[in-house]
C-alpha cells in the first residue's frame, strides 16, 4: 500500500519531537524504537520520493543504533540496494540465516561484477552505457558508481580506433591514467598524455588529456578525428571561465572533424542533459540519471566565534537540533582533533588558509609512529628542502594539497595517505571537486566558499559525496554500515567570511526539497543566454572557433586572420588580446626579424621579443601576470627562470637559487618587496589585491616555503601561458632549435624529451638515462618507452628517492 504523505504534512504532526530525539542519538527504550521503526516502514511505502528517503534514513540510523540490521536488509533487498544486503549477509552468523537469506544471496550473485556487488541502478547504468556505445550520452551518477569501469568499457569497445578521455586537471589525468593503464594494454600500446606522444601515422590511439592538451593535439594534426570522447566532470562545461570555454572548443572541433563522434559526458550532478549541447554541433544526448538514495549525510554545525552549542541540521525537517556537548572550543584545530575519525578530509578555500590551518592542527597532535612517514619525510626533504612545512605536518599524520604543491609531491603524499593508517588528515581545496578520490570517513568544512563565491548546492553535494565511498563502506574486511551516515561538520570560525550565515547556507545547499536548476554560463553552449554584457565575448569566441577550424560556424560573417602570425596565434590558443586588430602590426615586426635572419638563442632576447610582439597589445586592467613583463625587472626575473630551466636545475637547486636571488635583492635594499601572487600581504600600484610581500624579517624557513609555492606557480605560468607565445615564435622560425628545446623541455637530449612526453619529470628522466639506461627501450620517432621488469627493483636496491621511484612506477 502506498501512502499519500509529504514532508510538509509530516512536519505538522507530533512526529518531529520523537524524530529529533532519535536522530540526535538520544537514548530510546524498546517501545520507542519499535514505534519509530514502524513509522519509518510506512514512510518507505509513501508515494513521495523525499518521504521514502526519510523512511530509509530512519531505518539506517535505527540499525546503526541498535545493531539489528534485519530491517535494513529487507529494505535493501526490496529497493535493489544489493551492496547493502550482501554486506549484511556476509556479516551475519550462519545460525541466523534461513531459506530466504540463502535465496536472496543466490539472487544477488547476478549483480556481482569484477569482485563488486552492484545495486540495481548500477547494473542498469552499465547496461545502458554498453547499449549506447556508439551514441552520445550523459551519465549523471554520484561518486562510487563505477566511472572507471565505464571508461574501460569504452576502451574495449573502441579498440583499434581513436578514443580520448578528457580530464579537467593534471591531477585527475594522472589518476585516470593509473586506473586504466593495466587493463588498456591489451587494446592499446600506449596511453597518450602529452600531444607530442601522438604520431599522425598511428591508426588507433588512446589519449588521456586535459582540454588544453587536446587543443594542442588537434593543432599538431589538423586531420585527427576521434571516434569517441569521454568528458569527465562534465558539469564544469557549464561554467563561465576560460577553461570551460576551452572544453567547449575541443568538443566543437571534435564533432566538426567527425560528425559521428560518440561523446560520453560523465558528471555527478546535472538537471538537464540538453544543457551540455555546444553551439555549432549537431549531437543529441540520451541521458541516464541515478536516483538511488544509499548514503544519508548527517550535517553538524559548530560556531567557534560564539563558542555555541553543536547543532545537527536535518535536511528533511529543515531544522537545527541541539546536540549535547561537554566542551566548548575556541579553535578549529581543537574541534577537528576531538571529532575526527580514522581518515578525514578538511576543506578550505584558499591555499594560504590550508597551510595556516595545517600548521595549527600540527601543534595539537602527537607525533605518529610510522616507518613509512619517516621515510617519506626523508625523501621529501631531499627532493625539496628540510624546512618545508609539509614535513612537520606529515610527522603529525597530516598532508595538505592545493594547486601550489609540486605535482610529484602531491601524487606521492596522496598515495601515502591511502596506504598508511597513521596519516589521518588531508587538508585540501576545490581540487577535491575535480574527481580526485581519497579515502575518508569524515569531513570538516572550515570555509563555505569556492573562489570568490559560496559553494553552490551542486558543488557542496559533490564535495560531501567524496566522503564514505562505496569501496570503503562495503569493504568485506574494513567496511562499516555506520558509513552510510557520513558525518559532515561545518566549523564556523576564522576561515569563514565575516558576514557568513552558516545556518542559511546549509539550508540553501542541503535541504532535500530544493529544486535545482543548472546554471548555464558558458557562452559556447546552446542554452546559454547571450546578453549585451557578454555579446562581445561571444563574438570573440565564435571568431576563434571559425579561424581554428574553418567551416565550423554556419553563415559566418565575422573576421578571418590574414597573416602567418595571426594564424599561429589562433592555433596556439593565444586569446589574451585582439589578434585580428593587431596582426598586421605584429606581422610587420616578424617580417623585419626574418629579413635580418634573427634566431633567438637567449632568454633575454626571447622575453624582449615577446614583449615587443605581444604584450604591448594586452588590454589594460587584465592579464596582470603578462602585463608585468613590460617591467624590466620582471623581464630579468623570467629570463633568469628560463635560464635555470634550460640548465635543468632540480627543484631543490631552484629553491636555493630563488633564496639567493631574494637575498641579493635584500642586500641592495632592505625594504625590497617581491611579487608572490596569492601569498602576498601588501597591495601595490593601486591594486585591490595584496600580491606582494616584504623580504624583511623572513627567516630561512619562511623563504623556503615561499620559494616552493612560487616555483610551482611560476612553472605553471610558463607552461600554461608563456609557452603559447614561445610556440608562436617557433612556428614563425624565429627561435634557434636547440634553444627552443631547452626552454620547452629543459634539455635538448631527444631521449630525455621522449621520457618527458611519456609523463616523467626531467629529474626522473635524467636519473633513468644516467643510471638505468639499460632498463629502457626508447623509440624517439614513435615517442614510446618500454621499461623492463627489473627497473623498480634495481632502483629500490640503490635506495633511490621514493618520489622518483613512485613517479616512474606510475608511468610504467
Amino acid at each position: 500500500m502506498k501512502y499519500d504523505l509529504t514532508l510538509s504534512k509530516i512536519r505538522n504532526t507530533q512526529f518531529s519531537k520523537l524524530y529529533n530525539d532519535f536522530i540526535a542519538g538520544n537514548t530510546f527504550n524498546q517501545k520507542q524504537y519499535e514505534s519509530i521503526l514502524a513509522i519509518a516502514i510506512c514512510f518507505t511505502n509513501a508515494i513521495d520520493e523525499h518521504v521514502q528517503q526519510l523512511g530509509y534514513r530512519i531505518i539506517v540510523s535505527y540499525c546503526n543504533q541498535t545493531k539489528n540490521y534485519t530491517p535494513l536488509y529487507e529494505i535493501a533487498i526490496n529497493k535493489g540496494l544489493y551492496p547493502i544486503s550482501k554486506f549484511i549477509e556476509q556479516h551475519t552468523d550462519e545460525s541466523h540465516k534461513n531459506f530466504f537469506t540463502e535465496w536472496n544471496d543466490a539472487f544477488t550473485e547476478q549483480y556481482h561484477l569484477n569482485g563488486v556487488y552492484q545495486s540495481e541502478q548500477q547494473r542498469q547504468l552499465v547496461d545502458f552505457f554498453e547499449e549506447k556505445q556508439n551514441r552520445t550520452i550523459s551519465i549523471i551518477a554520484p561518486t562510487s558508481y563505477g566511472k572507471s569501469e565505464l571508461i574501460l568499457s569504452s576502451i574495449r569497445e573502441y579498440a583499434g580506433r581513436k578514443i580520448c578521455v578528457l580530464t579537467s586537471t593534471k591531477a585527475l589525468l594522472i589518476q585516470t591514467k593509473k586506473r586504466i593503464q593495466g587493463s588498456s594494454k591489451e587494446f592499446f600500446s600506449k596511453i597518450i598524455i602529452h600531444p607530442e606522444m601522438y604520431n599522425p601515422s598511428d591508426s588507433s590511439c588512446l589519449a588521456v588529456l586535459t582540454q588544453e592538451r587536446l587543443l594542442r593535439l588537434f593543432t599538431k594534426d589538423s586531420k585527427l578525428a576521434f571516434d569517441c570522447i569521454l568528458v569527465d566532470e562534465a558539469h564544469e562545461l557549464l561554467e563561465n571561465n576560460t577553461r570551460s570555454q576551452m572544453l567547449a572548443n575541443v568538443i566543437i572541433v571534435a564533432q566538426a572533424r567527425n560528425p559521428n563522434v560518440a561523446i560520453k559526458f560523465l558528471t555527478p550532478f546535472l538537471v538537464d542533459s540538453n544543457n551540455l549541447k555546444a553551439r555549432y554541433t549537431t549531437y543529441d544526448i540520451t541521458g541516464f540519471k541515478v536516483s538511488e538514495y544509499i548514503k544519508s549525510e548527517k550535517y553538524f554545525l559548530y560556531d567557534i566565534r560564539t563558542h555555541g552549542r553543536l547543532q545537527l541540521y536535518d535536511q528533511f525537517f529543515n531544522e537545527f537540533i541541539p546536540i549535547q556537548m561537554n566542551k566548548q572550543y575556541h579553535f578549529e584545530e581543537e574541534f577537528v582533533k576531538d571529532h575526527s575519525a580514522s581518515k578525514n578530509i578538511i576543506y578550505l578555500n584558499k591555499p594560504t588558509d590550508i597551510e595556516k590551518f595545517a600548521l595549527a592542527l600540527k601543534d595539537v597532535l602527537p607525533d605518529v609512529s610510522s616507518e613509512l612517514v619517516s621515510k617519506a619525510c626523508e625523501n621529501i626533504s631531499n627532493y625539496l628542502q628540510p624546512q618545508y612545512n609539509l614535513l612537520a605536518c606529515l610527522r603529525k599524520g597530516i598532508i595538505y594539497h592545493h594547486g601550489s604543491v609540486p605535482d610529484a609531491i602531491r601524487v606521492y603524499i596522496e598515495d601515502l595517505y591511502k596506504k598508511d593508517a597513521s596519516v589521518k588528515y588531508v587538508i585540501t581545496s576545490s581540487t577535491l571537486l575535480s574527481g580526485v578520490n581519497l579515502p575518508a570517513e569524515r569531513m570538516f568544512i572550515l570555509d563555505n566558499r569556492r573562489g570568490r563565491s559560496n559553494l553552490s548546492s551542486n558543488s557542496f553535494k559533490n564535495l560531501v559525496g567524496r566522503v564514505c565511498r562505496f569501496s570503503e563502506i562495503f569493504n568485506p574486511d574494513s567496511g562499516s554500515l555506520q558509513r552510510l551516515e557520513p558525518q559532515i561538520y561545518l566549523v564556523y570560525g576564522q576561515y569563514f567570511a565575516q558576514n557568513a550565515n552558516c545556518e542559511k547556507f546549509l539550508k540553501n545547499v542541503a535541504k532535500v526539497e530544493l529544486k535545482y536548476q543548472d546554471s548555464v554560463k558558458n557562452i559556447l553552449l546552446k542554452n546559454a543566454e547571450i546578453t549585451p554584457a557578454n555579446e562581445e565575448d561571444f563574438r570573440h569566441a565564435k571568431e576563434f572557433i571559425e579561424n581554428y577550424e574553418t567551416g565550423t560556424v554556419d553563415n559566418y560573417q565575422d573576421r578571418h586572420v590574414q597573416t602567418n602570425i595571426g594564424r599561429s596565434c589562433i592555433l596556439n590558443g593565444v586569446n589574451e588580446f585582439d589578434v585580428f586588430v593587431n596582426e598586421n602590426d605584429m606581422q610587420a615586426v616578424v617580417d623585419k626579424c626574418l629579413a635580418s635572419d634573427l634566431k633567438v638563442c637567449t632568454s633575454k632576447e626571447l622575453l624582449k621579443l615577446i614583449v615587443t610582439l605581444f604584450i604591448q597589445y594586452l588590454p589594460e586592467n587584465k592579464n596582470d601576470n603578462l602585463k608585468r613583463l613590460e617591467n624590466q625587472e620582471a623581464q630579468s626575473f623570467y629570463s633568469m627562470l628560463l635560464d635555470w630551466r634550460a640548465q635543468n636545475k632540480s627543484y631543490s637547486e631552484t629553491i636555493s637559487l630563488f633564496i639567493r636571488y631574494w637575498g641579493n635583492l635584500y642586500q641592495r635594499n632592505q625594504d625590497s618587496i617581491i611579487y608572490v601572487g596569492k601569498w602576498g600581504d601588501i597591495k601595490r600600484y593601486g591594486s585591490n589585491f595584496a600580491h606582494y610581500t616584504k623580504l624583511k624579517d623572513k627567516d630561512r624557513t619562511k623563504l623556503v616555503n615561499l620559494a616552493i609555492v612560487r616555483i610551482k606557480e611560476e612553472q605553471d605560468f610558463i607552461d600554461n601561458t608563456l609557452v603559447k607565445y614561445i610556440e608562436v615564435l617557433y612556428d614563425l622560425s624565429l627561435l634557434d632549435d636547440v634553444f627552443y628545446k631547452k626552454i620547452k623541455y629543459g634539455t635538448c637530449n631527444d631521449e630525455a624529451i621522449c621520457l618527458l612526453k611519456n609523463g616523467l619529470s626531467l629529474s626522473s628522466a635524467t636519473i633513468l638515462l644516467d643510471k638505468y639506461r639499460s632498463h629502457l627501450e626508447i623509440d624517439c620517432p614513435k615517442s614510446t618507452v618500454t621499461f623492463d621488469n627489473t627497473l623498480l627493483y634495481e632502483m629500490q636496491q640503490k635506495n633511490e628517492n621514493q618520489i622518483i621511484v613512485h613517479e616512474i612506477e606510475s608511468c610504467m
